[in-house]
């Protein structure tokens, strides 16, 4: 087994499970699978396939999906026959409770189905003409006291339903002028407002997640004027294990967008030598191997990299969920419905009682 491989979060090509890829990762097991909608076509194939993919190493592979709500939702559609949950922005406008309840929903759906970490929060800010234009209704909001308010809740409710969670997309991409799967975010703010306002939501939150997704946009103001993508940065690394006083996994964003550049195999050496402890790689084919190989020869992991990365997996054991079955998936759609429906109805104000005499 190539050692290295356990660093790698991958995704897959379809619904199954391509011999290829079933040699591939029985060979060289990567750390975990992120699952896509061309991935999720039903529950039961859900459940199926994230079975399969974790009986084919020992320990098991960890399963990975993005349940956010709203634009970014690969669990609602299988649970609403192809509705969603609410966005993360919707909710935070209707009350800190709402966004708890909802990720308590999304979570249980998802632990249901296997799943064992959630890519999310997302605590970038809606800054105007930028994240509120790009990232739209997947933030919680424009100031950082009302991210870090409705991020808590969120984490709150995952960790209510038994779900890892990894926050994101770290140090901020809220401030972006352009989105990071097609071309580099140059954010040009000056260190001292992005560590007050940018920065500050994962400062507060960090520690309550098993993860940190660190993201593609370049600070120059903040790493001494290098224009380089934060998941490649050491500097960035520095920040979130020093000031954020983070322990936990450094995961960064998916390495084929298109804000980074050359071969995938250098990608990956960037990012494991600024500070990354695992590798998103959503589309790796047959660049897999080589991409384990070079982290081997030219970027091993440490020592402290392995521990963090053995307790995500152990604390994703410890942590547990409902086990599937037709009549609790139906019956936490039921639940979901009525949430949903209960967030359509407007909040009658509280009738004002005068004071006793």
């Amino acid at each position: 087994m190539m050692e290295e491989s356990r660093r790698l979060v991958v995704g897959l090509e379809g619904p199954e499970l391509s011999p290829a890829e079933r040699d591939r990762y029985r060979a060289a097991p990567p750390l975990g699978f992120i699952l896509l909608p061309e991935n999720l076509v039903s529950a039961r194939q859900a459940v199926a396939l994230i079975a399969e993919l974790k009986s084919l190493s020992d320990p098991p592979a960890l399963l990975f999906v993005d349940q956010e709500g709203g634009p970014v939702d690969r669990v609602g559609p299988l649970l609403l026959d192809g509705g969603k949950f609410p966005a993360p922005g919707l909710l935070s406008e209707k009350g800190s409770d709402r966004v708890h309840e909802n990720a308590f929903l999304m979570g249980r759906a998802a632990r249901m189905l296997g799943f064992d970490v959630d890519l999310a929060p997302a605590l970038d800010l809606g800054q105007p003409e930028a994240g509120a234009v790009i990232l739209k209704d997947r933030t919680f909001g424009f100031h950082a006291e009302d991210v870090i308010l409705a991020g808590m809740m969120f984490l709150h409710g995952l960790a209510r339903a038994g779900l890892l969670a990894c926050v994101k997309h770290f140090p901020g991409l809220g401030r972006g002028p352009v989105d990071s799967h097609r071309a580099l975010p140059v954010i040009d703010a000056h260190d001292v407002d992005l560590m007050v306002t940018d920065v500050a939501p994962f400062t507060k939150l960090a520690r309550l997640a098993a993860a940190v997704m660190v993201g593609h946009g370049a600070y120059p103001l903040m790493t001494e004027g290098l224009e380089t993508p934060a998941s490649t940065t050491a500097e960035i690394y520095r920040i979130l294990r020093g000031p954020v006083g983070f322990v936990g996994v450094a995961l960064t964003d998916d390495l084929t967008m298109g804000a980074l550049e050359g071969p995938l195999a250098a990608r990956a050496v960037r990012a494991s030598e600024a500070g990354a402890d695992a590798i998103l790689i959503k589309t790796p084919g047959d660049e897999y191997e080589s991409v384990a190989m070079a982290l081997r020869e030219e970027a091993p992991a440490s020592g402290q990299v392995w521990e963090r990365l053995v307790k995500l997996a152990e604390q994703s054991r410890e942590w547990r969920g409902e086990d599937w079955s037709a009549e609790r998936w139906e019956r936490l759609a039921g639940d979901v419905r009525a949430f949903m429906a209960e967030l359509e109805r407007k909040r009658q104000p509280e009738p004002f009682e005068d004071w006793p005499e």
